[in-house]
């Protein structure tokens, strides 16, 4: 389903949206667990330093306001609400989690991209097809499909040494790991996506490796 549109013009896009030369993009449902303020935090750091990088960040966010005639956001309140229980404290809500606050916050507003809102499957790829990079510094990690979408699009990962990701992200073969809640570290990570270019072969051999056929064939061996 989410595949590159060989005609679609990319550096037009990147002009739409105000991208510079390396794009990091944070794709998908705004939620604590998937840690955005992270994401900021550590690009923050980078753009320090760096003239030519922008963040892109995509997607709708967990505190607003569900339409109910919207399938898309009855799955979203069911969603959420299966997410605090599992993954958040107690203690934190997650209705004050505000993490695009910290754009302004930090300064680094003329280089980062928002667009925070639900995006049609056929609009996907315009957000990958311009990204260099997806970033997915999760604090807590299940099966990502954004990480699934990255490989088919050839795109590397930095990613935080959570869940499956050590598995899928080898570092400086199909993409870099961060540690969790590392700032540092992430940034570093980041630094290099652009300093040591990952294969556009070695991600797509990955994202081969990762397909249903392979997965089915891989059960029907435990199964014998």
């Amino acid at each position: 389903m989410y595949t590159p549109d060989p005609y679609f013009d990319v550096a037009a896009q990147k002009r739409q949206l105000n991208l510079r030369q390396y794009v990091f993009l944070f794709f998908g449902f705004i939620i604590k667990y998937k840690g955005l303020h992270n994401a900021i935090a550590a690009f923050a750091d980078l753009a320090k330093n760096r003239e030519d990088v922008s963040l892109l960040i995509v997607g709708e966010s967990s505190w607003q306001t569900p339409k109910k005639e919207r399938m898309y956001d009855r799955f979203k309140r069911i969603f959420s609400r299966e997410l605090r229980a599992q993954f958040l404290s107690r203690q934190e809500d997650e209705q004050h989690y505000r993490p695009l606050e910290m754009i302004d916050q930090l300064g680094i507003r003329d280089k980062v991209t928002v667009v925070n809102e639900f995006i049609p499957n056929e609009d996907v790829h315009k957000y990958f097809q311009v990204s260099d990079a997806i970033v997915l510094f999760y604090e807590t990690a299940i099966v990502s499909g954004v990480g699934s979408i990255a490989f088919n699009f050839k795109i590397p990962i930095v990613a935080s040494r959570v869940g499956h990701f050590p598995e899928s992200v080898k570092d400086g073969t199909t993409g870099f790991l961060a540690n969790v809640d590392d700032v540092y570290s992430m940034t570093e990570a980041m630094l290099n996506i652009i300093e040591q270019p990952i294969l556009s072969e070695n991600i797509e051999k990955k994202s081969k490796s990762m397909s249903w056929e392979n997965y089915a064939k891989s059960i029907l061996k435990i199964a014998k």
